[in-house]
């Protein structure tokens, strides 16, 4: 079973938004028709990070994915849309807190995201830095 890299996307005028997306190249992402989904070209991307931004990424995709897989389950439960909408405020708030702590920027985090998602070595590397 492949891992899952959880993107946490904020969208400025919502305040909130996570996506999870599959390891397999060509999957499709929900959400991604906003603004901050655009990518690089796939050779510059790998070029723009550092190993150690890389390894606090990896370092967080598990911890992301515990709080994506617990609140997932919580808004499924609820059937008050504005319980719902707190749910996925709080998850949002509590992942961009893990991701603070690794010592990324929210968007330095987004921007790895991305590119590990357009990019199957780079996205190789960050796996392998998972194991």
């Amino acid at each position: 079973m492949r891992k899952q890299i959880t993107t946490v996307l904020i969208a400025a005028s919502m305040g909130f938004g996570a996506t999870a997306f599959a390891q397999q190249a060509g999957s499709a992402v929900p959400g991604q028709n906003s603004p901050a989904a655009s990518t690089a070209p796939a050779e510059s991307s790998a070029q723009n990070f550092r190993n150690s931004d890389l390894e606090k990424f990896a370092g967080v995709q598990k911890p992301l994915d515990d709080i994506r897989s617990e609140y997932s389950q919580r808004v499924q439960s609820t059937q008050e849309p504005e319980k719902a909408a707190q749910l996925q405020q709080e998850a949002s708030e509590k992942m961009m807190e893990v991701v603070k702590g690794s010592g990324l920027e929210v968007e330095t985090y987004n921007q790895i995201a991305m590119a590990v998602q357009s990019d199957p070595q780079l996205q190789a590397k960050v796996q392998s830095m998972m194991n």
